[in-house]
């Protein structure tokens, strides 16, 4: 099918209007940004519930979800759902419902970053340890930005590189300028944008094709096995799916939303409500996935072409334009947290926190504003210059940062034990063995490197906090650590 031929002036229109829309909003916050870290990296610790709503949902739903989940649901079928989607929900029901709330009400505030975070638990060597790897996931943005040219490409035969530029240049001038209270903002129209787009797709698929009944029938006739708990997935397979969930628990962005809430108890509220409707979000578009190829699977060369045919085939014009503005919402919406995160971990973690720590407030919140731009320089360019190999290093970046962070975070929370030692062991052990694992050994009998990792290093943790708990001279007692 020929996407190109029915993209439309509306189409067009609504997408101008997306992007120019988004940047008014963004910039019209300004002054609502502050001047301090904490006003322009945690909104001053005053969002509401509608908001935490808004802000959680599209922070954590990137393209990933839209695109993502449409053509596992494609490959996959319903076991996407019994192992990923359902699991995912439950396992992070822990961190909406206990670590949020500890978070916001436990932690001293003057801890505004995760790398803060760190230091709070531990000491000053792990803080930097933890600003410097989390940088790096820049690699991760840059594959994010990657989507939005692809699609705009693929549907409407935009220049990739024009519209990196023009989504990198919106999304870096509102973040730089406005900090949380834009993001917020911004989030909250970005979620509703989403919401309505997967909506108006759900009714399309339902009236076009007659209903879903038509859609399982279909997919039965196909592939009778993507209609199965487990779709051919082994146990390991499974379970690998089902950990990757925890992925979150290691998402700095997550924890500026819990810092920015006005207590734990609207935490628990807003992100309760929040997985409730990612499970909708998420189901809605694994069965778009499943209906993409009931009908167009004999005639897609890929699951996104596929999944992309059925879009322009079930939504009118300006609809059309529309799903490709909520994708675009999907990214900008992560990477703009994601930008502020590696601001404020360059220039307050690591500048101001180990180099100059006579640095003012003033000066260095102009360092973030002006990161921001450099960071977002840097991504539009590195998804320019290295397209092709961004996709698997995000994907082995992610696992990466979960292996070595997801067992300090959370066991540093509420592990009266804990120990700078131990942290840095887990860190450290847990990087090499993941690349071993993965990439050396090619992850023996089958074993996924998430599973492996994750279970030792937590046993090694542990081991080495009851050993050196008494003998740690090294950790800072956290009542006696000063804001920097």
């Amino acid at each position: 099918m020929d996407l190109k031929a029915l993209w439309g002036t509306i189409d067009w229109m609504v997408i101008a209007a997306y992007f120019v829309g988004i940047l008014l909003v963004g910039v019209s916050m300004k002054k609502r940004a502050g001047k301090s870290v904490k006003s322009f990296y945690v909104a001053s610790r005053r969002l509401t519930v509608p908001i935490l709503i808004g802000v959680g949902a599209a922070g954590w739903y990137d393209s990933w979800t839209i695109v993502g989940l449409a053509e596992c649901g494609w490959t996959m079928g319903i076991s996407i759902l019994l192992v990923f989607v359902i699991p995912e929900a439950i396992l992070r029901l822990p961190l909406a419902t206990i670590i949020g709330p500890h978070v916001r009400d436990k932690i001293p505030d003057w801890v505004v970053t995760v790398p803060d975070m760190m230091k709070y638990l531990y000491s000053g060597k792990v803080k930097l340890i933890s600003a410097v790897t989390y940088i790096a996931n820049l690699l991760y943005d840059s594959a994010l930005l990657f989507a939005i040219a692809e699609v705009l490409k693929l549907v409407s035969g935009m220049s990739m590189i024009v519209s990196l530029i023009v989504a990198g240049a919106v999304i870096a001038i509102y973040t730089a300028l406005s900090g949380l209270w834009g993001l917020a903002v911004t989030d909250l129209i970005q979620f509703a944008i989403m919401t309505v787009a997967v909506g108006s797709l759900m009714v399309g698929i339902i009236v076009q094709f007659g209903g879903l009944p038509v859609v399982w029938d279909r997919v039965e006739a196909i592939d009778p096995q993507l209609l199965t708990p487990m779709g051919g997935l082994s146990v390991w397979e499974a379970c690998a799916w089902a950990i990757s969930a925890c992925a979150m628990y290691c998402e700095a962005a997550c924890y500026q939303r819990f810092g920015s809430a006005r207590s734990g108890q609207d935490i628990k509220t807003a992100y309760s409500i929040m997985l409730a409707m990612g499970v909708t979000f998420s189901s809605a578009m694994v069965i778009a996935g499943m209906a993409a190829l009931a009908f167009f699977g004999d005639v897609a060369s890929t699951p996104a072409e596929g999944f992309w045919s059925m879009v322009f085939t079930v939504l009118p014009v300006g609809f059309r334009g529309l799903f490709v503005a909520a994708l675009c919402a999907a990214v900008m919406s992560t990477v703009s947290s994601d930008w502020l995160l590696f601001a404020t971990c360059a220039v307050n973690d690591i500048y101001r926190g180990f180099i100059n720590k006579s640095l003012s407030e003033q000066k260095t919140l102009f360092g973030m504003r002006i990161a921001v731009g450099v960071f977002g320089a840097l991504c539009v360019v590195g998804t320019i210059f290295w397209a092709d190999g961004i996709a698997n290093a995000w994907y082995y970046l992610g696992g990466f940062l979960f292996s070595m962070f997801f067992i300090p975070i959370v066991a540093g929370l509420f592990y009266k034990k804990k120990t700078t030692p131990a942290a840095m062991a887990c860190i450290i052990y847990s990087a090499i063995l993941y690349v071993v694992w993965e990439f050396i050994l090619g992850c023996p009998a089958g074993l996924p490197t998430s599973i492996v990792v994750s279970v030792t290093g937590a046993i090694l943790y542990f081991i080495v906090c009851n050993a050196t708990y008494k003998k740690d001279g090294e950790r800072l007692d956290p009542d006696s650590l000063t804001e920097v």
